[in-house]
C-alpha cells in the first residue's frame, strides 16, 4: 500500500452503513446485488473472496500496514517491499479508486506459519465488478476481501484501540444482526442464489458495536 490514505479515508463502521443502505434505497430492483452475484458465479470465485463493507476503525500511521495474523490485525511498519520479521505480507483486501483495485488490509506469512494465499483475480472480473459498483454508486462503500473456512463459518469481529481481532459465534443468531443490535454486517459471501437481501447471502462477518470503543 503506498498511501496510506487509502486506509485512512475509510469512513467509520456506523457511516459505511448508513451510505451502504442510503445507496441501496435508490436502486429499486437493483438493490438485492443480483447483477453482481452474478459475475462471482460466471468466474466461480465465491469461495475465495467476498464482499466487505469498506469502513476502519482506527486511523494509521506513514509506513504503517494494517495486517493480520492469527486472527488479530493491528498497525504494523512495513517496508514497501512487503518483507517484515522473516516473512511478507499479501493484500487480503481491497477497495476500488477509480475502477482501480488496490490493496489496504493485508496478511502476514512466516516461512514456518503461512495461511494466507495469494489471490490472483482475473482480470476482467475485477473489470466486471468495478463497471458494476461504479454504475450503482457503490465504489466507496463495498470492496473484496479473501474469504476462508473462517469466514464461511461466520466470524464476529472486535476492536480495542487500534487492534482487531474475530472471534468464532458462540450462538447461531449472533450472526443474526437483528436478533443482536450491538453486531453490524461487514462482511457478506455470496452463495447459489441472489443478493443482500436474500437469505442465501451468507453474512460471514459481523463488527461488535460497543459504546465505550
Amino acid at each position: 500500500m503506498e498511501d496510506i490514505k487509502t486506509f485512512n479515508d475509510l469512513g467509520t463502521l456506523s457511516q459505511a452503513n448508513q451510505v451502504l443502505q442510503s445507496r441501496l434505497a435508490v436502486l429499486g430492483e437493483r438493490r438485492d446485488l443480483h447483477e453482481l452475484r452474478d459475475i462471482f458465479e460466471r468466474y466461480d470465485i465465491a469461495s475465495v473472496v467476498g464482499l466487505s463493507l469498506l469502513h476502519k476503525h482506527f486511523t494509521i500511521q506513514k509506513g504503517e500496514m494494517v495486517v493480520e495474523f492469527g486472527h488479530v490485525s493491528t498497525p504494523w511498519p512495513v517496508p514497501p517491499n512487503g518483507r517484515v520479521a522473516g516473512g511478507h505480507v499479501v493484500p487480503r483486501s481491497w477497495r476500488f479508486i477509480d475502477r482501480q483495485l488496490v490493496p489496504y488490509e493485508f496478511g502476514f506469512n512466516h516461512p514456518a506459519q503461512s495461511e494466507y494465499q495469494e489471490c490472483v483475480l482475473p482480470p476482467s472480473f475485477v473489470q466486471e465488478v468495478a463497471a458494476f459498483l461504479s454504475d450503482t454508486d457503490l465504489e466507496d462503500v463495498l470492496g473484496l476481501c479473501v474469504i476462508g473456512t473462517a469466514e464461511l463459518e461466520g466470524r464476529i469481529e472486535m476492536n480495542r484501540g487500534r487492534v482487531n481481532f474475530t472471534v468464532p459465534p458462540s450462538r447461531p443468531e449472533d450472526m443474526d444482526v437483528r436478533v443482536v443490535p450491538e453486531h453490524a454486517p461487514s462482511v457478506w459471501a455470496f452463495d447459489c442464489k441472489t443478493g443482500l437481501r436474500d437469505t442465501t447471502m451468507t453474512l460471514a462477518r459481523v463488527c461488535w458495536v460497543c459504546p465505550k470503543h
